[in-house]
Protein backbone atom coordinates (compact mmCIF):
# COMPACT_ATOMS: atom_id res chain seq x y z
CA UNK A 1 0.00 0.00 0.00
CA UNK A 2 1.29 3.42 -0.59
CA UNK A 3 2.56 5.34 2.27
CA UNK A 4 0.46 8.72 1.80
CA UNK A 5 -1.82 10.16 -1.22
CA UNK A 6 -1.71 13.41 -1.50
CA UNK A 7 -5.12 15.07 -3.23
CA UNK A 8 -5.61 18.25 -4.84
CA UNK A 9 -8.80 19.51 -6.07
CA UNK A 10 -9.23 21.95 -8.26
CA UNK A 11 -11.75 23.46 -9.88
CA UNK A 12 -10.41 26.06 -11.87
CA UNK A 13 -6.59 26.44 -11.19
CA UNK A 14 -4.34 25.95 -14.23
CA UNK A 15 -3.02 29.28 -13.41
CA UNK A 16 -1.64 27.91 -10.31
CA UNK A 17 -1.27 24.09 -10.13
CA UNK A 18 2.49 24.77 -10.81
CA UNK A 19 2.57 26.12 -6.84
CA UNK A 20 1.19 23.01 -5.37
CA UNK A 21 2.44 20.28 -7.89
CA UNK A 22 5.77 21.38 -9.21
CA UNK A 23 7.46 21.34 -5.40
CA UNK A 24 5.95 17.42 -4.84
CA UNK A 25 7.67 16.41 -8.63
CA UNK A 26 9.80 13.63 -7.75
CA UNK A 27 8.18 12.37 -4.45
CA UNK A 28 6.28 9.02 -6.41
CA UNK A 29 9.64 7.76 -8.10
CA UNK A 30 9.82 5.21 -5.40
CA UNK A 31 6.25 4.10 -4.81
CA UNK A 32 5.99 5.07 -1.52
CA UNK A 33 3.77 8.81 -2.34
CA UNK A 34 1.26 9.37 -5.12
CA UNK A 35 -0.52 12.63 -5.88
CA UNK A 36 -4.12 12.44 -6.60
CA UNK A 37 -5.47 15.36 -8.98
CA UNK A 38 -8.99 15.99 -8.98
CA UNK A 39 -10.43 18.18 -11.93
CA UNK A 40 -13.33 19.64 -10.30
CA UNK A 41 -15.79 20.41 -13.44
CA UNK A 42 -12.85 22.76 -14.32
CA UNK A 43 -13.45 25.34 -17.18
CA UNK A 44 -9.73 25.54 -18.09
CA UNK A 45 -9.32 21.62 -18.61
CA UNK A 46 -6.57 21.85 -15.79
CA UNK A 47 -6.25 18.12 -16.08
CA UNK A 48 -5.16 17.73 -19.40
CA UNK A 49 -2.63 20.35 -18.83
CA UNK A 50 -1.50 18.74 -15.55
CA UNK A 51 -0.47 15.38 -17.31
CA UNK A 52 1.36 17.00 -20.02
CA UNK A 53 3.24 19.00 -17.20
CA UNK A 54 3.45 15.90 -15.01
CA UNK A 55 2.47 12.71 -16.44
CA UNK A 56 3.30 10.75 -12.97
CA UNK A 57 -0.02 12.55 -11.62
CA UNK A 58 -3.25 10.38 -10.79
CA UNK A 59 -5.96 12.21 -12.12
CA UNK A 60 -9.74 12.38 -11.26
CA UNK A 61 -12.55 14.36 -13.52
CA UNK A 62 -15.98 14.92 -12.23
CA UNK A 63 -18.13 16.17 -14.70
CA UNK A 64 -19.91 18.38 -12.34
CA UNK A 65 -18.65 20.72 -9.70
CA UNK A 66 -19.33 19.19 -6.36
CA UNK A 67 -17.32 21.25 -3.59
CA UNK A 68 -14.57 21.00 -1.88
CA UNK A 69 -16.03 18.64 0.26
CA UNK A 70 -17.06 16.11 -2.31
CA UNK A 71 -13.65 17.02 -4.63
CA UNK A 72 -11.86 15.68 -1.51
CA UNK A 73 -14.10 12.85 -1.10
CA UNK A 74 -13.73 11.38 -5.03
CA UNK A 75 -10.06 11.72 -4.37
CA UNK A 76 -10.04 10.04 -1.34
CA UNK A 77 -11.97 6.89 -3.07
CA UNK A 78 -9.42 6.96 -5.99
CA UNK A 79 -6.47 7.42 -3.11
CA UNK A 80 -4.33 4.27 -1.93
CA UNK A 81 -1.92 5.71 0.27
CA UNK A 82 -2.14 4.49 4.31
CA UNK A 83 -2.38 8.28 4.99
CA UNK A 84 -4.58 10.98 2.79
CA UNK A 85 -3.11 14.54 3.02
CA UNK A 86 -5.05 17.00 1.68
CA UNK A 87 -3.18 20.45 0.61
CA UNK A 88 -5.33 23.60 -1.29
CA UNK A 89 -4.87 23.85 -5.17
CA UNK A 90 -2.98 27.38 -4.01
CA UNK A 91 -0.68 26.44 -1.98
CA UNK A 92 2.98 25.18 -2.43
CA UNK A 93 4.30 22.90 0.64
CA UNK A 94 7.45 23.47 2.12
CA UNK A 95 10.06 21.14 2.26
CA UNK A 96 9.81 17.88 4.71
CA UNK A 97 5.59 18.75 4.46
CA UNK A 98 4.55 15.23 4.41
CA UNK A 99 7.30 13.49 6.46
CA UNK A 100 6.24 16.16 9.26
CA UNK A 101 2.72 15.09 9.02
CA UNK A 102 3.73 11.14 9.03
CA UNK A 103 6.07 11.30 11.87
CA UNK A 104 3.36 13.27 13.49
CA UNK A 105 0.63 10.67 13.38
CA UNK A 106 3.37 8.13 14.24
CA UNK A 107 4.30 9.68 17.51
CA UNK A 108 0.27 9.91 18.60
CA UNK A 109 -1.05 6.46 17.35
CA UNK A 110 -4.66 8.60 19.40
CA UNK A 111 -4.67 10.63 16.59
CA UNK A 112 -6.78 10.21 13.58
CA UNK A 113 -5.53 13.79 11.73
CA UNK A 114 -2.93 16.64 11.96
CA UNK A 115 -3.46 20.01 11.18
CA UNK A 116 -0.58 21.15 9.36
CA UNK A 117 0.57 25.50 8.94
CA UNK A 118 -0.24 27.50 6.38
CA UNK A 119 1.49 30.78 6.23
CA UNK A 120 1.39 33.40 3.39
CA UNK A 121 2.84 33.47 0.19
CA UNK A 122 6.16 35.04 1.12
CA UNK A 123 5.82 32.79 4.16
CA UNK A 124 6.05 36.68 6.28
CA UNK A 125 2.48 36.08 7.99
CA UNK A 126 0.09 33.28 9.48
CA UNK A 127 -2.54 32.06 7.26
CA UNK A 128 -4.08 29.09 9.73
CA UNK A 129 -2.12 27.99 12.93
CA UNK A 130 -4.79 26.99 15.16
CA UNK A 131 -8.62 26.93 14.97
CA UNK A 132 -11.27 28.46 17.00
CA UNK A 133 -15.11 27.45 16.96
CA UNK A 134 -17.71 30.20 18.34
CA UNK A 135 -20.92 28.98 19.68
CA UNK A 136 -22.95 29.05 16.75
CA UNK A 137 -20.27 26.74 14.91
CA UNK A 138 -18.37 29.73 13.23
CA UNK A 139 -14.96 28.81 13.00
CA UNK A 140 -11.92 30.95 13.18
CA UNK A 141 -8.36 30.99 11.87
CA UNK A 142 -7.22 32.64 15.66
CA UNK A 143 -4.05 34.64 14.65
CA UNK A 144 -4.59 34.87 10.74
CA UNK A 145 -2.85 37.66 9.54
CA UNK A 146 0.08 38.45 12.76
CA UNK A 147 3.13 38.05 11.49
CA UNK A 148 5.00 34.47 12.21
CA UNK A 149 7.21 35.79 14.81
CA UNK A 150 4.79 36.81 17.02
CA UNK A 151 2.52 34.50 17.51
CA UNK A 152 4.46 30.80 18.61
CA UNK A 153 2.55 27.92 16.67
CA UNK A 154 1.26 24.91 18.83
CA UNK A 155 3.83 22.11 19.32
CA UNK A 156 3.56 19.09 17.59
CA UNK A 157 0.99 16.58 18.84
CA UNK A 158 -0.90 19.54 21.16
CA UNK A 159 -4.52 19.15 20.82
CA UNK A 160 -6.57 21.26 17.97
CA UNK A 161 -10.67 21.25 17.57
CA UNK A 162 -9.93 20.48 13.81
CA UNK A 163 -7.32 21.02 11.20
CA UNK A 164 -7.39 23.28 8.35
CA UNK A 165 -8.69 21.82 4.91
CA UNK A 166 -5.89 23.46 3.00
CA UNK A 167 -3.26 20.84 5.02
CA UNK A 168 -4.13 18.61 6.64
CA UNK A 169 -3.23 14.51 7.20
CA UNK A 170 -6.19 11.84 7.98
CA UNK A 171 -5.65 8.77 8.85
CA UNK A 172 -6.78 6.30 5.74
CA UNK A 173 -8.75 4.15 8.26
CA UNK A 174 -10.39 6.52 9.77
CA UNK A 175 -11.19 8.78 7.13
CA UNK A 176 -13.16 5.51 5.77
CA UNK A 177 -14.62 4.72 9.12
CA UNK A 178 -16.05 8.49 9.18
CA UNK A 179 -17.25 8.62 5.66
CA UNK A 180 -15.06 11.48 4.95
CA UNK A 181 -16.00 14.92 4.72
CA UNK A 182 -19.90 16.07 4.84
CA UNK A 183 -20.38 16.38 1.09
CA UNK A 184 -23.77 18.79 1.54
CA UNK A 185 -21.76 21.18 3.03
CA UNK A 186 -20.13 21.53 -0.15
CA UNK A 187 -17.27 23.80 0.58
CA UNK A 188 -16.34 25.49 4.50
CA UNK A 189 -16.72 24.50 7.40
CA UNK A 190 -16.13 20.73 6.62
CA UNK A 191 -13.13 20.45 8.39
CA UNK A 192 -14.71 21.79 11.05
CA UNK A 193 -17.59 19.19 11.15
CA UNK A 194 -14.75 16.55 10.69
CA UNK A 195 -12.97 17.63 13.48
CA UNK A 196 -15.81 17.81 15.62
CA UNK A 197 -17.16 14.01 14.72
CA UNK A 198 -13.69 12.87 15.59
CA UNK A 199 -13.54 13.78 18.56
CA UNK A 200 -16.93 12.53 19.43
CA UNK A 201 -15.80 9.26 18.54
CA UNK A 202 -13.03 9.40 20.60
CA UNK A 203 -10.56 10.02 18.13
CA UNK A 204 -8.37 13.15 17.91
CA UNK A 205 -6.75 16.33 16.06
CA UNK A 206 -3.15 17.19 16.84
CA UNK A 207 -0.91 19.87 15.65
CA UNK A 208 2.03 19.26 13.06
CA UNK A 209 3.63 22.79 13.15
CA UNK A 210 6.13 21.53 10.66
CA UNK A 211 3.74 20.62 8.54
CA UNK A 212 4.19 23.99 6.34
CA UNK A 213 3.06 24.95 2.75
CA UNK A 214 2.52 28.53 1.58
CA UNK A 215 -0.86 29.68 0.64
CA UNK A 216 -1.94 32.46 -1.55
CA UNK A 217 -4.92 33.10 0.60
CA UNK A 218 -7.92 32.84 -1.26
CA UNK A 219 -6.68 32.69 -4.81
CA UNK A 220 -9.09 29.63 -5.28
CA UNK A 221 -12.15 30.66 -3.28
CA UNK A 222 -12.56 34.17 -4.89
CA UNK A 223 -13.77 32.68 -8.07
CA UNK A 224 -17.22 32.03 -5.52
CA UNK A 225 -17.66 35.73 -4.50
CA UNK A 226 -18.24 36.79 -0.90
CA UNK A 227 -21.79 36.80 -1.42
CA UNK A 228 -22.15 33.14 -1.94
CA UNK A 229 -19.20 32.12 0.37
CA UNK A 230 -21.42 34.18 2.94
CA UNK A 231 -24.39 31.95 1.89
CA UNK A 232 -21.89 28.70 3.08
CA UNK A 233 -20.51 30.16 5.98
CA UNK A 234 -23.78 30.77 7.58
CA UNK A 235 -25.77 27.42 6.50
CA UNK A 236 -23.29 25.87 6.95
CA UNK A 237 -22.57 26.69 10.49
CA UNK A 238 -25.92 25.79 11.17
CA UNK A 239 -25.86 22.44 9.45
CA UNK A 240 -22.55 21.77 11.71
CA UNK A 241 -24.48 22.63 14.79
CA UNK A 242 -27.51 20.83 14.31
CA UNK A 243 -26.01 17.43 12.92
CA UNK A 244 -22.72 17.41 15.33
CA UNK A 245 -24.02 18.66 18.78
CA UNK A 246 -25.41 16.69 21.45
CA UNK A 247 -28.60 16.48 22.83
CA UNK A 248 -27.01 18.02 26.25
CA UNK A 249 -25.41 20.85 23.67
CA UNK A 250 -28.20 21.58 21.62
CA UNK A 251 -30.47 22.23 24.28
CA UNK A 252 -28.30 24.53 25.75
CA UNK A 253 -26.66 26.80 22.90
CA UNK A 254 -29.67 26.38 20.71
CA UNK A 255 -31.56 29.32 21.67
CA UNK A 256 -28.92 31.18 21.48
CA UNK A 257 -27.85 30.41 18.00
CA UNK A 258 -31.05 30.76 16.38
CA UNK A 259 -31.55 33.75 18.08
CA UNK A 260 -28.23 35.48 16.94
CA UNK A 261 -28.97 33.76 13.22
CA UNK A 262 -32.42 35.65 13.42
CA UNK A 263 -30.90 38.51 15.15
CA UNK A 264 -28.21 39.31 12.22
CA UNK A 265 -30.82 39.09 9.43
CA UNK A 266 -32.77 41.65 11.17
CA UNK A 267 -30.17 44.01 11.82
CA UNK A 268 -28.91 43.65 8.08
CA UNK A 269 -32.32 44.43 7.21
CA UNK A 270 -32.26 47.39 9.34
CA UNK A 271 -29.02 48.77 7.88
CA UNK A 272 -30.56 49.07 4.68
CA UNK A 273 -32.08 52.67 4.25
CA UNK A 274 -34.38 51.25 1.30
CA UNK A 275 -35.48 48.63 3.55
CA UNK A 276 -35.87 49.60 7.21
CA UNK A 277 -39.17 50.78 6.81
CA UNK A 278 -40.46 47.80 5.77
CA UNK A 279 -38.48 45.60 7.96
CA UNK A 280 -39.38 47.70 11.35
CA UNK A 281 -42.47 46.35 12.89
CA UNK A 282 -45.01 49.18 12.77
CA UNK A 283 -47.01 47.68 15.84
CA UNK A 284 -43.53 47.46 17.99
CA UNK A 285 -42.33 49.62 20.99
CA UNK A 286 -42.53 52.96 20.55
CA UNK A 287 -44.11 52.63 16.92
CA UNK A 288 -47.49 53.34 15.31
CA UNK A 289 -48.43 52.44 11.76
CA UNK A 290 -47.98 55.36 9.56
CA UNK A 291 -50.88 57.25 7.94
CA UNK A 292 -51.12 57.47 4.24
CA UNK A 293 -50.24 61.02 4.14
CA UNK A 294 -47.00 60.45 6.54
CA UNK A 295 -46.09 57.70 3.83
CA UNK A 296 -46.25 60.07 1.08
CA UNK A 297 -44.39 62.54 3.08
CA UNK A 298 -41.56 60.52 3.69
CA UNK A 299 -41.55 59.32 0.03
CA UNK A 300 -41.45 63.08 -1.01
CA UNK A 301 -38.55 63.55 1.54
CA UNK A 302 -36.94 60.65 0.42
CA UNK A 303 -37.25 60.50 -3.48
CA UNK A 304 -38.40 64.19 -4.15
CA UNK A 305 -41.80 65.39 -6.04
CA UNK A 306 -40.55 63.41 -9.25
CA UNK A 307 -39.50 60.56 -7.68
CA UNK A 308 -42.84 60.09 -5.93
CA UNK A 309 -44.96 60.59 -8.80
CA UNK A 310 -42.83 57.86 -10.64
CA UNK A 311 -44.01 55.70 -7.53
CA UNK A 312 -47.80 57.27 -7.37
CA UNK A 313 -47.53 55.98 -11.59
CA UNK A 314 -46.27 52.86 -11.47
CA UNK A 315 -48.80 51.99 -8.38
CA UNK A 316 -51.80 52.92 -10.62
CA UNK A 317 -50.00 51.26 -13.76
CA UNK A 318 -48.85 48.03 -12.35
CA UNK A 319 -50.29 47.47 -8.98
CA UNK A 320 -49.82 48.18 -5.16
CA UNK A 321 -46.47 46.69 -4.82
CA UNK A 322 -45.18 48.36 -7.77
CA UNK A 323 -42.17 50.50 -6.33
CA UNK A 324 -41.91 49.13 -3.28
CA UNK A 325 -37.76 48.44 -2.46
CA UNK A 326 -36.46 44.70 -2.85
CA UNK A 327 -33.53 42.92 -1.51
CA UNK A 328 -30.33 43.05 -3.06
CA UNK A 329 -27.50 40.71 -3.54
CA UNK A 330 -26.22 41.78 0.21
CA UNK A 331 -26.11 40.56 3.54
CA UNK A 332 -30.12 40.08 4.02
CA UNK A 333 -29.79 38.49 1.19
CA UNK A 334 -27.33 36.12 2.22
CA UNK A 335 -29.04 35.20 5.37
CA UNK A 336 -32.35 34.47 3.73
CA UNK A 337 -30.50 32.21 1.29
CA UNK A 338 -28.94 30.34 3.84
CA UNK A 339 -31.96 30.21 6.05
CA UNK A 340 -33.49 28.57 3.14
CA UNK A 341 -30.32 26.01 2.53
CA UNK A 342 -30.87 24.97 6.18
CA UNK A 343 -34.69 24.30 6.31
CA UNK A 344 -34.27 22.73 2.62
CA UNK A 345 -32.12 20.35 3.84
CA UNK A 346 -33.57 19.68 7.65
CA UNK A 347 -34.58 16.04 6.77
CA UNK A 348 -31.31 15.23 5.65
CA UNK A 349 -29.78 16.66 8.37
CA UNK A 350 -31.78 14.81 11.16
CA UNK A 351 -31.09 11.48 9.36
CA UNK A 352 -27.41 12.77 9.75
CA UNK A 353 -27.78 13.87 13.39
CA UNK A 354 -28.83 10.44 14.71
CA UNK A 355 -26.41 8.65 13.22
CA UNK A 356 -23.35 10.82 14.97
CA UNK A 357 -25.47 10.45 18.07
CA UNK A 358 -25.68 6.22 17.75
CA UNK A 359 -21.85 6.39 16.97
CA UNK A 360 -21.13 8.86 19.51
CA UNK A 361 -18.12 7.87 22.54
CA UNK A 362 -17.54 11.26 24.09
CA UNK A 363 -20.41 13.66 25.14
CA UNK A 364 -19.52 17.39 23.93
CA UNK A 365 -19.25 19.01 27.41
CA UNK A 366 -15.69 16.81 27.40
CA UNK A 367 -14.79 18.50 24.20
CA UNK A 368 -16.07 21.74 25.18
CA UNK A 369 -14.02 21.58 28.51
CA UNK A 370 -10.67 21.19 25.91
CA UNK A 371 -12.01 23.45 23.29
CA UNK A 372 -14.28 26.47 24.77
CA UNK A 373 -16.82 27.98 22.44
CA UNK A 374 -16.15 31.30 21.94
CA UNK A 375 -18.56 34.91 21.33
CA UNK A 376 -16.79 37.21 18.79
CA UNK A 377 -18.60 39.91 17.09
CA UNK A 378 -18.37 39.64 13.84
CA UNK A 379 -21.49 41.55 11.75
CA UNK A 380 -23.26 44.64 12.02
CA UNK A 381 -25.03 44.51 15.38
CA UNK A 382 -23.17 42.02 17.14
CA UNK A 383 -21.63 44.09 19.87
CA UNK A 384 -24.77 45.69 21.20
CA UNK A 385 -26.96 42.19 20.75
CA UNK A 386 -23.95 40.26 22.77
CA UNK A 387 -23.61 42.90 24.98
CA UNK A 388 -27.02 42.21 25.67
CA UNK A 389 -29.12 41.21 29.19
CA UNK A 390 -31.14 39.36 26.24
CA UNK A 391 -28.45 37.46 24.87
CA UNK A 392 -26.52 36.36 28.49
CA UNK A 393 -29.65 35.16 29.32
CA UNK A 394 -29.66 32.49 26.83
CA UNK A 395 -25.93 31.49 27.03
CA UNK A 396 -26.17 28.38 29.21
CA UNK A 397 -24.65 28.33 32.97
CA UNK A 398 -21.74 25.84 33.60
CA UNK A 399 -20.38 25.28 30.04
CA UNK A 400 -16.93 27.08 28.79
CA UNK A 401 -17.23 30.21 27.13
CA UNK A 402 -14.78 32.85 25.82
CA UNK A 403 -15.57 35.99 24.74
CA UNK A 404 -12.99 37.42 21.88
CA UNK A 405 -12.66 40.68 20.31
CA UNK A 406 -12.43 40.26 16.72
CA UNK A 407 -9.18 42.28 16.52
CA UNK A 408 -7.95 39.46 19.30
CA UNK A 409 -8.92 36.72 16.50
CA UNK A 410 -7.99 37.88 13.22
CA UNK A 411 -5.36 40.67 12.94
CA UNK A 412 -6.84 44.21 12.68
CA UNK A 413 -5.88 44.59 8.62
CA UNK A 414 -7.82 41.66 7.96
CA UNK A 415 -11.28 43.18 9.53
CA UNK A 416 -12.99 45.12 7.14
CA UNK A 417 -14.36 48.43 8.27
Amino acid sequence: MTRASIIIVAHAGMDHLEDSIAPLDGMTVDGRYEVVLVDNASADGCAEGAIKRWPWLKVVRSETNLGFAGGVNLGADAASGEVLILLNDDAAAEPGFVEAHLDTLADNPGAAATAGRLVSWDGSRHDFVRGGVTFDTHAFQIGQGWPVGEIEPPAAGEALPFGCGGNMAVRRADWDELGGFDPDLFAYFEDVELGWRLWAFGREVVAAPDAVARHRGGATSAGLGNFRRGVLFERNALRTFFSCADDEHRAAFGPAVYATFLHRLTAFAGSDPRLRPLATDPFGQGHSPPTRGERWRRRLSERGVFGAARHLLARMLLGPQAGDPTVSDGHLLMQLRAADGFFSGLEDNECRRLEIAARRTVPDREILARFPRLVVPTYPGDDRWFASNAFAALLPDGWPIRRRRLDEVLHPNLIRS
